[in-house]
């Protein structure tokens, strides 16, 4: 008895053909649909991976937006177009809690990151530009990981740039302490906590072998140019100065 061998029958081989098509044809179509697109995304550039828009368009942070307050405005925000998404969809590469928005004073809503407003630079044309890094040493590319930020604001009626954590928090030194040595102990460390970080990833405008660290009590604590960086207990939020001459001996730390 011959066996039916549906390979060798002429007229199945058309259909089986086509099945097969089908089948590689909608598993393809499938992996397109479930392809995630994001609105925000970290993009490689020469200055490392920075927080870019869908299309890798570079996003940037103001040091003069340390309150967490826009203050770029009018011919500002020509040069510096502002970053604005609804229900932004953020990749699991970044934490999408660190995202949010604020309202201008147009009435415009702008993204921020860490609480610091994100725009573009008109002086980019492509993806993966970062022309913005350091104009006027007031801007700079936008990270996900910067450990150490510059802020500026009106410090005793004098325009100050000093530093701050990655979340805007004001940074101070002690005029009591010595290099590399921290001579606030026991309940003053209530009132100045100590800032522990590398400093390994800061913007352009800085220098990272101005960073440096020594243990102190088991904490790494963190220094610039030798000297121990704190916050202040009585700084409430982001961009407080409270600490700021203290005693007449703490200072916040101005960068020239």
């Amino acid at each position: 008895m011959k066996l039916f061998n549906p390979i060798s029958n002429g007229k199945l081989l058309p259909l089986l053909l086509l099945l097969t098509i089908f089948t590689i044809s909608s598993c393809s179509d499938d992996g397109d649909d479930s392809t995630p697109e994001f609105d925000v995304l970290l993009t490689e550039t020469s200055l490392g991976n920075v927080l870019t828009d869908s299309e890798g368009r570079t996003l940037y942070f103001f040091t003069k937006d340390v309150s967490g307050t826009p203050s770029c405005e009018g011919g500002c925000a020509t040069t510096w177009p502002v970053f604005s998404v609804d229900n932004a969809r953020i990749p699991s590469t970044l934490n999408a809690s660190y995202f949010s928005t604020v309202t201008r004073g147009d009435g415009e809503s702008q993204m921020t990151y860490r609480g610091w407003p994100l725009y573009y630079f008109s002086g980019d044309s492509q993806t993966g530009d970062v022309n913005g890094e350091n104009v006027g040493g007031k801007w700079y590319v936008a990270k996900h990981d910067y450990d150490v930020l510059l802020a500026e604001q009106s410090v005793e009626g004098q325009d100050t740039r000093y530093l701050v954590d990655a979340t805007g928090r004001t940074l101070y030194s002690f005029d009591n302490d010595g290099p590399n040595q921290s001579n606030c102990t026991g309940g003053c460390l209530n009132s100045w906590p100590v800032f522990s970080t590398d400093g390994s990833v800061i913007p352009s405008l800085l220098n990272n072998t101005d960073f440096g660290s020594f243990d102190n009590s088991g904490t790494q604590h963190a220094t610039f140019n030798t000297r121990p960086l704190y916050y202040f207990a009585n700084d409430a939020q982001r961009g407080d100065l409270n600490g700021h001459q203290v005693g007449n001996v703490w200072f916040v730390e101005e960068i020239q």
